[in-house]
């Protein structure tokens, strides 16, 4: 009987460090909320202008229209 995926998901994890593990369970809980919800729908009509609240993503970068610059193409921050 061939092994399941889980269980070599199971056995990999189980021989990581613990810290290892922490962030492991991190990156899974940041897919289960990010990748796997399911996004908001744009319809066909939809605005840029008008509807940039059903459109955006939150990045949690605070500075992020102001020093664009920096996270595209790295220059230093102004």
């Amino acid at each position: 009987m061939p092994i399941t995926i889980k269980k070599q998901l199971i056995q990999e994890i189980e021989g990581m460090p613990s810290e290892l593990q922490e962030k492991m369970l991190k990156m899974v809980h940041f897919m289960k909320k990010e990748i796997l919800v399911p996004k908001k729908k744009i319809t066909k009509k939809a605005n840029a202008l008008l509807d940039i609240d059903k459109i955006t993503i939150d990045t949690g970068i605070a500075d992020l229209s102001s020093q664009h610059d920096h996270y595209l193409y790295g220059v230093p921050k102004k």
